[in-house]
């Protein structure tokens, strides 16, 4: 392997992980965000029984925590990939 493939992996794998961090640090703030505005007492049990609806970021939460997980899966695979094909090149 030249050495601009490994700089190609190497970006590829930088690139990723900067996304994978960004989706966390957003994950962590909406996560947080739905902890504060999460409903309890009687607004709770007008949600549990349909007469309400619940806030945005508590809908939303769940989906961006996949979202994170998701990309950091990526990120690690991306990462190993590119170390082991620059190991390969050794």
């Amino acid at each position: 392997m030249t050495e601009e493939q490994e700089k190609k992996h190497d970006k590829l794998a930088r690139h990723v992980e900067d996304v994978a961090m960004t989706t966390s640090l957003v994950s962590a703030a909406v996560g947080v965000g739905a902890t504060v505005v999460a409903p309890t007492g009687l607004t709770a049990l007008g949600i549990a029984l349909g007469l309400t609806s619940a806030p945005f970021i508590v809908t939303v939460a769940p989906i961006v925590a996949v979202a994170a997980t998701v990309t950091g899966v990526v990120s690690g695979s991306v990462y190993f990939y590119a170390r082991w094909k620059n190991k390969q090149s050794d």
